[in-house]
């Protein structure tokens, strides 16, 4: 098997929804479900309920006299008043503890009293996980891109397994608090990896549809969690941990079941693992493992004479030892960067920066509106389910926009949409009173804003690992990771503005959405091309097909 075959086509040949590929792609869609547990467990498992200050014991003395001093019980103080005149009332802390209107240990927030002047911890712990993503979205694109796919995509799936049991049966907050952060690691090695290898495992026409079905599978994991946690509800909330944990003990036996990465192997040289990978795919898809490599090879000289390329003998380094003598398509040309080469180039560093800010918006947005769910007008058990439910058509919608109208236009109608459903629904919710038509009119409009962010949420991920180069993909990955932490970190605190500022979060999410939706229409169209394989090739594209570059060529030459 020849370094040069192109990839997109290796896939046409053997048919791209073939048995291999689907069996393939499986795997890596059904690692969606128990990241999305994980990172929105935390609407039960950190459940904080209605409280007041726990009745407080008379004083163990004589001249204690019950009937002539009353308590008034709030959230976090109690205030002891006498019946006699001219008498002062004294505040104090709640010395006795806290009452809920659940029981005790439905949350860690009940168990350990994370109220009041704790209160802050529990927003910390699932920032804590967040921010376990962004160093995970640094450390594991890297491992990703230098050892494979399928290793990190394993090692981070048996990693959840082992830290998430842990979390079950940890008897502090402290420990709660660290193992969080490790889990929030491990969950964005899975992601970033299962995400690469299905956009990978497809030719670029059907890319969207593995995007899509990516979604599909993430909103199941949702909609699966909300049943899970009503049936397992006036249980202690380890147990729910546990049962969550538990589903991903087929993690154990993975490495035998998918292979790694084609594009991946063909991109660093490992020609006789790529061919046996190909030949196991032919011969699940019931094709001529030969007729599949000529017709790929043909179809890829013919594109390339098409595109400009040269039909010609190239050294490509894969190693500064090693040299491979082979004909180089433009999308199979072996060439490594470093995690700096985005910032090297104006263009691609302000193109970057955009794609980054959306993801801030979208994580910001999406986690911000689960984790105020249990505020929204309602039970909040049926809030979340539908909170989950409305990202199906999310992905509908995705289905239906992303080869239809392009990439940039799906993501601007998206962010708008979420935008204007939720400044909306924050104006009604302020002024509704005691009208319940109103209440449910603000919540119905929340879920077209979880509508819009989830499908523009999704696309980002596509469009992420369409505008970098096989080598820096990943790479682009991490660093949108990276700055999306930053929304990550601050979305559990929405939960902490709302009850200071109810309309707070609303208008916050809503300035974001406008934002990025007015930006990103100055990036360029990605539907219908080639994934890019250099960091030249791309600088070429950007700068001939960028927003940016168009804006500043008009003007000159109106000039």
């Amino acid at each position: 098997m020849e370094q040069g075959v192109d990839v997109d086509e290796i896939w046409r040949a053997l048919r791209p929804w073939g048995r291999y590929q689907v069996k393939q792609l499986c795997f890596m869609w059904a690692a969606m479900i128990p990241c999305s547990f994980h990172l929105l467990a935390i609407v039960f498992i950190g459940y904080r309920p209605d409280f007041q200050c726990a009745t407080i014991s008379p004083p163990d003395n004589k001249t204690w006299n019950a009937s002539a001093f009353y308590a008034t019980y709030e959230k976090c103080s109690v205030t002891i008043s006498s019946n006699r005149s001219n008498s002062s009332s004294t505040t104090s802390s709640c010395s006795s503890g806290y009452s809920y209107n659940e029981y005790d240990d439905i949350s860690f927030v009940t168990e350990w009293n994370l109220v009041c002047d704790e209160s802050t911890k529990l927003d910390i712990s699932q920032s804590l996980l967040l921010l376990g993503q962004g160093f995970g979205g640094f450390l594991c694109t890297g491992f990703s891109d230098k050892f494979g796919r399928k290793r990190v995509h394993i090692v981070s799936h048996i990693s959840i397994l082992v830290l998430s049991v842990a979390t079950a049966v940890i008897p502090s907050y402290v420990g709660l608090a660290i193992l969080r952060f490790l889990t929030g690691v491990a969950i964005e090695g899975l992601l970033l990896s299962s995400v690469t290898q299905y956009v990978e495992t497809l030719p670029e026409e059907w890319r969207f549809c593995a995007e899509v079905m990516g979604l599909v599978w993430w909103t199941t994991g949702i909609v699966l969690l909300t049943p899970m946690a009503y049936l397992l509800y006036g249980f202690s909330w380890r147990y729910l941990q546990l049962l969550l944990s538990l589903l991903s003990l087929y993690s154990l036996v993975e490495y035998w079941l998918f292979d790694e990465s084609l594009r991946w192997l063909m991109a660093n040289g490992h020609l006789e693992e790529a061919e046996k990978v190909v030949r196991k795919a032919a011969k699940m898809n019931k094709k001529d493992f030969d007729k599949v490599i000529s017709e790929a090879k043909a179809k890829t000289i013919e594109l390339e004479n098409l595109n400009g390329g040269k039909k010609e003998i190239e050294k490509v380094s894969t190693d500064p030892e090693v040299l491979i003598e082979t004909y180089n398509p433009r999308n199979t040309e072996v060439k490594k960067y470093g995690m700096f080469a985005i910032l090297k180039d104006r263009v691609v560093l302000i193109n970057s920066g955009i794609i980054w800010l959306t993801w801030l918006t979208n994580i910001l947005t999406y986690y911000g509106l689960n984790l105020i769910s249990t505020t929204l007008y309602g039970n909040r058990f049926v809030n979340f389910f539908f909170l989950g439910a409305i990202e199906y058509l999310s992905a509908f919608a995705e289905f239906i926009l992303l080869n239809r109208i392009g990439r940039r236009r799906t993501l601007f109608l998206l962010l708008a949409t979420s935008g204007v459903s939720l400044l909306v629904a924050t104006v009604l919710s302020m002024y509704r009173g005691d009208s319940e038509a109103l209440g449910h009119l603000s919540t119905f409009l929340v879920l077209v804003g979880k509508f819009g962010i989830t499908g523009s949420f999704s696309s980002t991920f596509l469009y992420t690992s369409e505008i970098y180069p096989t080598n820096l993909r990943n790479a682009g990955y991490g660093y949108a990771s990276i700055f999306a932490r930053i929304g990550g970190i601050l979305a559990p605190f929405s939960m902490s503005l709302h009850s200071y500022v109810a309309w707070g979060p609303g208008v916050v999410f809503s300035v974001m959405c406008f934002l990025s939706a007015i930006l990103i229409l100055l990036l360029p169209e990605t539907r219908g091309r080639e994934l890019p394989t250099t960091i030249e090739e791309l600088k070429t594209w950007y700068k001939a097909n960028s927003g940016i570059r168009r804006c500043g060529t008009t003007s000159n030459e109106s000039l």
